[in-house]
């Protein structure tokens, strides 16, 4: 039995005539008169009634159209997966770690939005540490995180550097400077973010010495909050010193080079198949020019 065995059959049952069905099909009549009777030896009934004027569906051909019918809709079904395979059509899940989310989302959903109104973004916000085996199990398809990713099952699209800053409280000693060097932020004992966030180890690892005894904050923003306060220092990221009220309230100053900074990457598994949704949120973060 083939499909076009089925396509034959399918013609003949519309047009009720072998002439026009093979005409329909684009094929000889005598190519499609063999087709049918192939596919009735294959199935071990007749299919049709045949007289000199008319063609007829018998029971068993009765029986059988409507199944064919669903066949040829599942054929079509399968024709649109693959063009939804290469479309930014429907449902995106991704992962984005917290000291991304809140800065980037806000810029770069719009931009998507007005690229691909057909696209719906589900958000699943948490640690890299969470975030991996959410992805390697299927749970989420891609996610924004910190590099590097050392998973030989992911791949990496490299999204933008991110460099980091001081911020102290206006009266601070260290507000009046015009560059920091990383070596001599310890003796400051800057706030962290909690064990689990790469952000705070990335801070560690970049500026030597620093203390982890301040490592029990949950937020970037909760850290920003205490330093506007008056209370410590801290490092954030460049695109976490949004423009709001804190900017009264604190200073943000650079670090003398080499600056410390961090790598924002698209990770996803290699044997994902709709790359093209991926491509375009790429291309989406990446025209912001961060």
């Amino acid at each position: 039995m083939k499909l076009n065995e089925l396509r034959y059959f399918l013609a003949v049952a519309e047009e009720k005539h072998f002439g026009r069905a093979a005409q329909k099909c684009f094929i000889s009549q005598p190519a499609l008169s063999i087709g049918i009777k192939n596919l009735e030896y294959s199935l071990g009934v007749v299919l049709f009634e045949r007289s000199a004027s008319e063609v007829f569906l018998t029971p068993e051909g009765l029986e059988a159209l409507p199944k064919v019918k669903q066949i040829f809709s599942i054929v079509q079904q399968l024709k649109e997966l693959r063009v939804s395979i290469n479309s930014a059509q429907g449902e995106l899940k991704l992962g984005i770690i917290f000291t991304i989310a809140p800065y980037l989302l806000p810029r770069v959903i719009p931009v998507l939005k007005a690229s691909a109104p057909e696209l719906t973004l589900n958000i699943y916000e948490n640690t890299t540490d969470n975030i991996i085996p959410m992805l390697k199990s299927g749970e989420i398809d891609a996610a924004i995180v910190a590099l590097p990713i050392y998973e030989p099952s992911l791949a990496v699209d490299e999204l933008y550097d991110e460099e980091f800053f001081v911020i102290t409280p206006k009266n601070h000693p260290l507000a009046a400077e015009s560059s920091i060097d990383a070596s001599t932020i310890h003796e400051y004992d800057p706030l962290l973010l909690n064990i689990g966030h790469c952000f705070r180890d990335q801070v560690v690892e970049q500026c030597p010495e620093i203390s982890s005894n301040n490592a029990h904050h949950y937020s970037l923003e909760t850290i920003r909050n205490i330093v506007a306060s008056g209370q410590g220092i801290s490092v954030l990221p460049k695109y976490a010193l949004i423009q709001d009220h804190l900017q009264e309230l604190i200073s943000c100053i650079p670090f003398k080079g080499p600056v410390p900074k961090r790598k924002i990457g698209l990770i996803y598994r290699k044997e994902y198949t709709q790359l093209k949704k991926l491509e375009l949120l790429s291309e989406c973060v990446k025209s912001l020019h961060l």
